[in-house]
């Protein structure tokens, strides 16, 4: 017996051996299961930014995605959004603590690539059959470095101008049609523009928060290329310039970033009826639809004196590089970048999907809702235009902000040598910025 039982220990031994060496071999992981319980759940952590309507929105995907995937919880972090949350990811990163999925936005996308802190998603795409063809193409390669994708659109806004139908009615100027322009917009703005009380100083404008950069473009100038350099001194440029800064101080039709901080933003000037066109993206239209005081529909942006140009903005998700839970990051991204999410955040007018046939099929989703005009929409993104990314870009933003407030303050004058000065800043902000990067 005792012979009997070294004899089965031995051969227990033997097995339990060559299950560890067999394990070994394939790389399996041996999981130690609770009598009662499931394997321990994955927690991953998601940064995100966004006003109370995104919060929302990001709170239903999560909702969803935990439902269909038990095994996967999801702690949100909600930022304001641009440099601060660069700073949340970047300073997560830095405590040994990265998150796992985040938004990929133009501002560090090049930075962020360079720097590894997004992991490609190539093969998790090969794998699981997702065409790049499922996206529009222009919108796709923009999430692609040196042929490696790096993050999966969440969606793109052409900047449209939302007008308020009574203001027009009331002054007597006909709706924005198709073919329209700046001179068009001047001639007919005046009348749009009004000192209601009769105080002495204008309360009502005709027009507001148009992009700087859709003067420049629409001018045919251009303002940077993919390596930094500035291109705001060249005629076109200065020309585009000129009629952004005539808007303000020449045809007064434009508030100054003075009376902005006075009264309201231009946004809540609209809201309230005080503003005739609102230049913004369709994310603020679940906003919009609560306005009960007049209609409201969508106009395109008017043509320039070369071109008509709109800007095109865009995010995405990516998964970090250093995410201790990769494959379970990569099904959230492709869930919330999936058909499913993608129509839900269209059904509720929040952000035009990035995938065809989404878009396709619910641009046109409850006719009966505001705004009529949704072709305006499809247009515009075919005459849509990025703005170019490039290293460097949030610092030399930065300063080309401040810079372009002397311009709509009405502190600078001389075009050209304000023009001058942005090129030189810019490239001091670069040179600067590259030689920090080199000593790290």
């Amino acid at each position: 017996m005792r012979r009997r039982a070294l004899t089965y220990g031995a051969i227990a031994l033997a097995a339990l051996a060559a299950l560890v060496l067999l394990s070994r071999a394939v790389n399996l992981r041996i999981v130690h299961f609770v009598p009662g319980q499931g394997p321990a759940k994955v927690t991953l952590t998601y940064v995100c930014w966004g006003d109370v309507t995104e919060q929302e929105l990001n709170k239903h995907w999560v909702e969803e995605f935990e439902k269909q995937t038990p095994d996967v919880t999801v702690n949100t972090v909600n930022t304001p959004g641009g440099q601060s949350t660069e700073d949340k990811i970047t300073t997560m990163i830095a405590g040994g603590s990265a998150p796992d999925v985040m938004y990929v936005w133009p501002d560090v996308f090049p930075t962020f690539v360079r720097k590894g802190i997004y992991a490609p998603l190539d093969a998790y795409m090969a794998r699981d059959g997702i065409r790049r063809g499922a996206w529009f193409e222009a919108l796709i390669d923009f999430y692609t470095a040196e042929g490696r994708v790096y993050g999966l659109p969440r969606s793109w806004h052409p900047f449209v101008l939302f007008y308020n139908k009574r203001l027009f009615d009331e002054a007597g100027v006909p709706y924005p049609k198709p073919d329209w322009t700046w001179e068009t917009v001047i001639r007919e703005g005046r009348r749009l523009t009004k000192d209601r009380d009769g105080d002495g100083a204008v309360d009502q404008y005709a027009i507001g928060n148009v992009p700087w950069e859709v003067f420049v473009w629409g001018a045919g100038g251009q303002t940077f290329d993919r390596d930094g350099r500035c291109y705001l001194d060249t005629p076109a440029s200065v020309r585009g310039l000129q009629l952004y800064r005539d808007l303000v101080w020449k045809w007064r039709i434009m508030p100054s970033p003075q009376e902005l901080q006075q009264t309201q933003s231009p946004q809540e000037m609209f809201e309230t009826g005080r503003l005739g066109m609102f230049a913004l993206g369709i994310w603020s239209v679940p906003a919009f639809r609560e306005i009960q005081e007049f209609k409201w529909d969508l106009a395109p942006m008017p043509a320039g004196q070369a071109r008509r140009v709109t800007q095109l903005v865009t995010a995405g998700w990516g998964v970090s590089a250093q995410s201790r839970n990769p494959d379970a990051a990569w099904r959230l991204v492709k869930y919330l970048s999936g058909p499913e999410a993608q129509a839900y955040q269209m059904k509720i007018w929040r952000d035009p999907s990035g995938l065809r046939e989404v878009f396709k099929e619910l641009m046109f989703f409850e006719p009966e809702k505001p705004p009529a005009s949704r072709q305006v929409v499809l247009d515009s993104i075919g005459f849509g235009q990025f703005a170019t990314p490039f290293e460097g870009q949030v610092e030399v933003y930065d300063q080309l902000t401040k810079t372009l407030e002397e311009l709509t303050s009405g502190r600078a004058e001389d075009m050209q040598a304000l023009a001058t000065r942005m090129r030189t800043e810019s490239e001091q902000i670069l040179a600067e910025y590259r030689r920090r990067n080199a000593e790290q």
